[in-house]
């Protein structure tokens, strides 16, 4: 079942098809058409209002006149006007409605924008925006905007309960700020701010009735992303915010990439010295418990061999979902290369980090992966130190000792600072 649903509303068949086309391409979503307002009412109702966002005509057979855009208000659904109609006096009459966007159906440009504004609609609603201003009025406003786009709005009042707001929601993207404020002023706010988060992981947004030209100037130097002038339109605001989101989503992209394994989706060995470190450090010198497991596919050169290393790549792609379905906090996996894996645990007792990695491996040893005709089955064997050491890197050299006297015993098997606890069990 597809997780995302719109309805597109045009009586042009090609426009229709052509924006399904586009849409599909880039995300796995569910496409309703609807030619008429009678049509696209009988799909609202049917699917009890329930979609992601609605690509809207203001020229129907039976609603010529933007009448659909009347009926759509009544539902909390995201609205992108299509249009061919450059008028500007029916432009300013719809903006002012409750619509994300107004479109004119100009050529396959315009079709492949309103393809980037359902996507951002999508993606919206894993984004959250902090809107700071000691007026109510302007901060309803602002929460309102981003709301019917689908953004996740918190507000607060002044800088001090902005900062307050942000240590409880450390997921938030952009800070929306205003200048001048009681108690902590947007400048001090946004000089406090990026004392814990850099540019490429929040984005400031500075807003101000002053029209001096060296107020965005100065916050800019002082760490702001972006600046908008009060009495700005829907159209620049929306524009804004986006922009400033992309820039955020594309550095994470780029952070995946440097951080993370391609094939399996874990972190890669780079990031699991630069974090893992720091965890360690933390670890030893609070004096809590800490444990480096290694994990390695037993007898997987068999697998490759037998079956191809399309099949090695699945098995390998197995290990992360198995690894990632067992250990939901307090510990970072990562893939070391090959088929030999990483687990950090922390803030958790030995006890509980040797009936976890038992667990695993019975997952693992019961395990049947289907691939058309074929029933692939394969154990682990895991080495796993719990003694501080020199450092991180000692650790992991004695884990990998462990785990290579686990493979030596028979496979399937872990073994620890305090020798095997699990019987050997030979399946290849």
């Amino acid at each position: 079942m597809k997780k995302h649903k719109i309805l597109i509303i045009d009586d042009s068949l090609s426009i229709c098809n052509t924006l399904k086309s586009l849409i599909e391409s880039d995300i796995d979503i569910n496409i309703l058409i609807a030619k008429s307002l009678k049509e696209s009412a009988q799909i609202i109702l049917k699917e009890k209002g329930v979609f992601d966002v609605i690509l809207a005509d203001l020229g129907l057979p039976d609603a010529p006149n933007g009448e659909v855009i009347d009926f759509l208000s009544k539902f909390s659904i995201p609205i992108v006007v299509l249009t061919g109609t450059d008028n500007i006096d029916i432009e300013n009459k719809f903006r002012n409605k409750n619509i994300v966007d107004y479109i004119i159906k100009d050529g396959i440009s315009a079709l492949n924008y309103a393809t980037l504004i359902v996507k951002r609609i999508i993606l919206n609603k894993d984004v959250k925006v902090l809107v700071v201003d000691d007026s109510k009025s302007f901060v309803q406003k602002s929460v309102d905007l981003l709301n019917r786009y689908k953004i996740n709005a918190l507000c607060a009042y002044d800088g001090e309960e902005a900062l307050e707001v942000l240590k409880a929601n450390k997921d938030i993207k952009i800070v929306l700020t205003d200048y001048l404020m009681p108690k902590l002023d947007g400048l001090e706010l946004t000089k406090k701010i990026r004392r814990n988060y850099q540019k490429d992981e929040l984005s400031i947004i500075v807003t101000s009735n002053d029209t001096s030209k060296r107020i965005p100037a100065k916050f800019l130097k002082y760490g702001a992303n972006d600046f908008l002038y009060k009495g700005f339109s829907n159209e620049e605001f929306f524009a804004r915010i986006n922009s400033n989101i992309e820039i955020i989503e594309l550095f994470d992209e780029i952070k995946n990439k440097a951080n993370k394994d391609h094939l399996t989706g874990l972190y890669n060995r780079r990031y699991l010295f630069n974090i893992g470190n720091e965890i360690y450090t933390d670890c030893k010198t609070n004096n809590k418990v800490f444990a480096i497991a290694i994990l390695d596919i037993d007898n997987f050169k068999r697998i490759n061999d037998t079956y191809g290393h399309d099949i090695g790549d699945i098995a390998l792609k197995e290990v992360a979902v198995i690894l990632n379905k067992n250990i939901s906090s307090n510990g970072l996996i990562s893939r070391l290369g090959g088929e030999e894996f990483c687990i950090c645990f922390y803030n958790r007792n030995e006890d509980e980090v040797k009936e976890l990695l038992e667990y695993i491996r019975k997952d693992f040893e019961k395990n049947v992966i289907e691939i058309k005709d074929i029933q692939l089955k394969y154990t682990i064997s895991i080495g796993c130190s719990f003694d501080f050491g020199i450092n991180i890197d000692e650790m992991i050299k004695n884990a990998d000792e462990y785990l290579y006297e686990a493979k030596k015993d028979g496979r399937n098997i872990i073994k620890t600072n305090e020798s095997r606890f699990t019987q050997p069990y030979n399946t290849l």
